[in-house]
């Protein structure tokens, strides 16, 4: 199950995209992941993607983000909301746990915690 089941039913993507946004606290937050969501299953719509919602997706997301020269926070915050996507998607029978797992656990490779 590597196909992201809402994407093609708008109410059931209204739906997964507020599980999202009311998963954060802060408004400014909530206001850029609605914004980077919308980027993306506009992107991941407008062309078949044979791999489904995977982490080399999200990848190919990060480039067409890099491509339009983007700053890295800005990248960063919308590849967040994606992955906060993959979760949330995973949490309520969505998409594969094992998938969701691949896709957020990226984020955390190469990086230390400071504190």
């Amino acid at each position: 199950m590597n196909a992201l089941v809402v994407a093609d039913r708008a109410s059931e993507w209204r739906r997964l995209k507020a599980l999202v946004l009311d998963s954060v606290s802060s408004p400014i937050t909530r206001r850029v992941f609605n914004l980077g969501l919308d980027e993306f299953i506009a992107w991941f719509t407008e062309e078949p993607r044979p791999a489904g919602f995977t982490k080399a997706t999200v990848t190919a997301w990060r480039v067409a983000l890099e491509a339009r020269k983007l700053g890295p926070i800005s990248i960063n915050v919308r590849i967040t909301a994606v992955r906060k996507l993959a979760v949330e998607a995973a949490d309520n029978g969505l998409l594969a746990p094992e998938l969701a797992s691949g896709i957020w656990w990226r984020r955390w490779v190469g990086r230390r915690r400071r504190r």
